[in-house]
This record gives structure tokens, sequence and C-alpha cells, in this order.
């Protein structure tokens, strides 16, 4: 009676956490870093698992008509998507080959079973072991696999008979070799077959190489080490460089191969904040390999520290649940008092003390959470607090509100923005951009012609206008815009409100200034409002810097270019979109040139001699 009692004391005031699915849609902003995307279906269903360098360009390919039955299929089929976001693209190559063999999902395509998937073998059983590739299990000597992605396998038997020089020639071959072979020369082999190392030492790189293939990697540095010291104090700097060579080889290796963790089964928990909103994010590691991701919206208007979010989002995940032996790694530590009340719930939490080990699983967690907070498509509050401004402004309607900023550089480059939002959030669609046409570094004659420039292309395209403009700045840039809006005669259709900051600029102290009236008001009086306008503001704000500097780098580049003769403009405009930025432009070689097309090797030449 008691157990439960603690468990109705734990769960009666707890907050509640939305697990927000990703629907799959036109509108979702993705990331550009490499990773894992999965498609589930409208019952949550694992239809498929891609990878991918960069999941914005990969992901937004399945938005297209598909070619075949099968991909027209699948395509119809997807309503959720879940991502994974990895370091490297070898990651997701090697977590894209595990997930597909685990879930089986079934547009991937699958082997009839393990049998198909070659192995790697090390033939222990015999007296100086080779190292080879088979399909077929063995039933003498030791075997790993079996390897799904063939490629990551080859690249560890190269790695492997780099660092342990293990022969791999077939047994006939090794018995009758009287000097050794290429193998040897090209430091892949240590040459037993001729006797360049005893059977003392070829074990020893045996049992280093079975290590090695089952992850055992701080136990052959200890060994590596202590051997490397022994040589160095001998005075043996030749035998001493070797096993130098053999710890900085897999140093490397371990560096480029993240996603292989240190627990079999452990949850780690990141958690991320904006000044709107906070995201929570679950990663769930199952037999060594980050499997899935989750994102939860906590339901609560309070303002709530991490650390608090943390144990409310752990009671509130894990007492109603059905595993009950939980490896647990976070930010911070957990009270003792709360793995007690766990424990006597008849769940095991393990907190795994946080590492320079285990810190990049936290680092997966972290990245998560701020790409989902980043680009979340739920914006439920913002209904709320359209009306909350509709009532303020006293307006019958409010649907549509459009926010400008202008972004230059002492008057060059000079960009506006105008972002657009409704009352279920901002529509990024139709966004614009305008490079405007006076150059002078005049904030209210840009503002003029941004706003006249958007009325003109609405009512051209027979749009509706929006009832509301926002501007960031004060009175003097909102009687800029009303001046505009009075050249159309639309001053008393479209509301104009502004937006300034207080002492510092800090944005605690906002104040909104609305059209027609001589007094503003101070926004923290007003908590729903204020949340929306800084939120346009920040975003109108944060597009025309985008804009902005987007068009100074290609302009940067451009004026470059102009000097070099013989390249036109198509040209530059094929090295510009090709390498993205004169830093990289610069670094470009004869070859990498000659990637653009355009680019023969006489133009080249030119452009690279134009740089160095």
């Amino acid at each position: 009676m008691k157990d439960l009692q603690i468990k109705e004391d734990l769960t009666e005031n707890q907050l509640k956490f939305i697990n927000k699915k990703e629907v799959f849609t036109k509108k979702l902003e993705l990331p550009q870093e490499p990773g894992i995307y999965q498609f589930f279906d409208s019952e949550d269903k694992l239809l498929y698992v891609g990878k991918a360098k960069n999941l914005r360009n990969r992901v937004s390919t399945y938005l297209n008509k598909g070619i075949n039955k099968k991909a027209i299929n699948l395509r119809n089929q997807i309503k959720f998507l879940e991502l994974i976001i990895t370091k490297s693209e070898s990651d997701a190559l090697i977590l894209e080959q595990s997930l597909i063999r685990k879930k089986k999902p079934p547009f991937n395509v699958q082997f009839r079973d393990d049998k198909s998937y070659p192995m790697i073998h090390i033939s222990t059983n015999k007296e100086f072991p080779n190292i080879y590739i088979s399909r077929r299990k063995q039933k003498d000597g030791t075997s790993f696999g079996p390897y799904a992605n063939v490629g990551a396998m080859r690249r560890n038997i190269e790695i492997s008979q780099k660092i342990f020089k293990l022969r791999s020639c077939k047994d006939i071959v090794f018995k009758n070799r009287t000097r050794p072979c290429i193998e040897y020369q090209i430091g892949r082999c240590s040459a037993p077959c001729t006797g360049l190392i005893s059977k003392k030492e070829y074990q020893v790189d045996v049992r280093q190489a079975t290590d090695f293939f089952h992850g055992k990697n701080e136990k052959i540095l200890e060994d590596l080490y202590i051997k490397m010291d022994s040589y160095s104090s001998k005075k043996d700097y030749e035998r001493a460089l070797i096993y130098r060579d053999k710890i900085n080889a897999i140093r490397d290796t371990q560096k480029n191969q993240t996603i292989f963790t240190l627990y079999e089964n452990i949850d780690i928990i990141g958690i991320t904040s904006n000044n709107f909103d906070t995201c929570i994010s679950l990663v769930k590691v199952r037999e060594g390999w980050v499997t899935a991701t989750k994102n939860f919206f906590p339901d609560s208007k309070k303002e709530l520290k991490k650390e608090t979010l943390l144990i409310e989002f752990i009671e509130a995940n894990y007492i109603n649940g059905k595993e009950k032996y939980i490896n647990l790694l976070t930010f911070k530590n957990i009270s003792i008092e709360v793995i007690r009340n766990f424990n006597k719930l008849g769940i095991n939490l393990n907190q795994i003390r946080l590492d320079k080990k285990n810190k990049f699983l936290l680092d997966i967690a972290d990245s998560q959470s701020k790409d989902r907070l980043k680009r979340k498509d739920h914006f439920d509050w913002i209904k709320f607090s359209f009306d909350n401004l509709r009532q303020r402004l006293s307006l019958e309607t409010l649907e549509r509100i459009e926010a400008f900023d202008i972004s230059h550089n002492a008057g060059k480059n000079v960009t506006a923005s105008c972002i657009v939002f409704s009352n279920e959030g901002p529509n990024k669609r139709e966004y614009r951009s305008m490079n405007i046409l006076n150059e002078k570094n005049d904030d209210y004659l840009a503002l003029t012609e941004a706003i006249l420039r958007r009325v003109k292309s609405l009512e051209k395209r027979l749009l509706p206008m929006p009832q509301v403009i926002l501007i960031d700045g004060g009175k003097g840039q909102l009687n800029s815009a009303r001046k505009a809006l009075k050249k159309k005669d639309l001053d008393n259709k479209i509301k104009i409100i502004s937006v300034s900051k207080g002492p510092d600029r800090n944005q605690k102290y906002d104040r909104l200034h609305i059209d027609n009236s001589s007094k503003s008001i101070d926004l923290s009086s007003e908590k729903e409002i204020e949340r929306l306008i800084q939120f346009m503001r920040n975003e109108s704000h944060r597009f025309a810097i985008y804009k902005h500097r987007s068009r100074r780098s290609k302009s940067f580049i451009s004026s470059d270019l102009d000097e070099i003769k013989f390249i036109g403009d198509s040209q530059r405009r094929n090295l510009i979109r090709y390498f993205g930025g004169i830093k990289r432009l610069r670094d470009a070689d004869e070859e990498d040139l000659l990637k653009v097309e355009g680019i023969g090797q006489k133009k080249a030449a030119i452009i690279y001699k134009h740089f160095h």
C-alpha cells in the first residue's frame, strides 16, 4: 500500500509531456546534417530506413512523384518521420544497416537470412592464423559479423591489417613462401611465412586483432602503451615507433566510429529551451546501437528549470512504463530520493556517470532536441496569442500578420525581409526577401520601398492583404510604414504596429507601439502578446540577416571573379553554386575546378593561377 501511495503521489501533479511525431509534409524544415531518416505509416509502423549525407536534400526527394510503383506505394503510406542526426556520413551508413537488420522495414531490401551477409574470420585454431572474408559460417577459428555493410567491413579489415599485420594469404601459399610478399613490403603483414616474427609475438597480434573486432580498444591501447614505453626505455626507438603508429591508428578509428556505444541498453535525455518552448529528446540505445529518438514537449505554460523538468519527465516517462531496469545518462545527477522511490515501485533506475567516454551520447541527444526545437511544426500557443492581439488592437478578425526588417552593411547590399504568420504559425513558403534599390544607409527609406513592393506584389497576384504589419523599431519606423501605406490608400485597412527594445536593448523591456496611438504598451504585462511579437521580430531579423549575408557573399565572390579574364556570367554562377564561398574557391585545385560545369582545362588553370 505504501508503494502504491508513492506512485499516486508522484503522478498526481505530474506534467504532461506530448510526444510530438513529425508529420511528413512539404512544410518540414529539415537539417542539412548527415543522419538517418525513418518513415512510419498512420499506425506508427516502420516502413523504411534510409541514410543521408544531407538530410534535407535526401528526404525532400520523397515528396516528388515516384518513378516506380514501389516508390509511389511508399510515398502514399508515409505519415510520420523520425530523424537521428549523426556526426558523419559513415556513422549514418553503419547505423542504417544495423536498423535494417534489426527492424526489417518492409520497403528496405531484405536478405533471406544471415548467410547472405559476409563475415570476418580469423583462423585462431592454426599456428599462424590468417584473416579472411566468407559468407559461410566456419566451424573452426573465430568469426565476427555478419556485416550488412560490406564496404565498412572491408575498411575494418584494412585497418586491422595495418595495425596488427595478420596474414591474409591461403595456407598453401603460406607454406611455400621463401621470401616476404608485397603485403609485407606495404606494411600489411609481418611475414610469419619467412620467420620475420616469432610465433609468440604473432599470437599477441592475433589476440589484439580479436579484441579489436570485439570493440575492446582500451585494453589493446593499454598493452600497446606498455610495449611502446618498454622499447623506448631500451632506446629501441624503431620498435617503439611501430607501437606508436598502432596507437595512433586505433585512436583515429575511435574518432570516426562514434555510433558504437559502451552500453548495450541505455536511455539518454537531452533538454533544450529557448524563449518560446522546451524540447526533451529521449535517445534509445539497444544492443549497442542508437535505435530511436523521441521528442517531447511539456504541456505547461510555467517556466521551469531544466533540472526540474528532467525529474518531472523521468517520473512521467518511466513510472507506468514496461521497463523495470533502466540505464540512464543525463546532464544532471538524479537525487537518491528519486532513485529510492523508483526502487520501491520495482523499477531499478541506474544512472550512468557522465564522462569523456560517453559524452558523445549526450551530444547526440542534445543535437536532436536543438534541431527539433529549431524547426518544430506545432504552434498551438500562437492561436491564443493571435486572439489576444486581435482583442488588444480592436480588430474583428486576425488571420495574417506580416513582419518586415532591414539588414545592410553601412548602406551596402541593403536587404529587406518579409515574413508571414497565420494563427497556425509561420508560413515559410510565403517568406520573401527584397534587394533594396536605394542603396543608402537609411532604414526608413528601405522600409518604405519594401512595404510598397510587397503591396504591389500582393495586388498583382490578387492575394489578400495582411490585417497587421509588424515593424522592428520605434515610432520613427512606424510612421515611415504608415506613409508608405497611405500612398496606396491602405492606411485605414491595415493596422501597423512596431516593437522597440528597452534600455541596453534588453527584450525584457520591449514596448509595443500601435498605429494612431500616442502611448506605447509595456509588453511584460501582456505575456501572450509578448511571446508572439518577439517570436516574429526575431524571425524577421534572422531571415533578413541570412538573406543579406548570402547576397554579400555572392557579391564578394562575383567581384573577385570579375577580375579574371575569359570567365563569363554563367561560369561565374556555376563556380559560386558549386563552391558556395570564396574560401573554398580559393582552396580548390585545378582538379576540383574541372568538376564545375563549363570549366575546361585552360580556364581551370587561369582561375587557379588567379588565386595562387
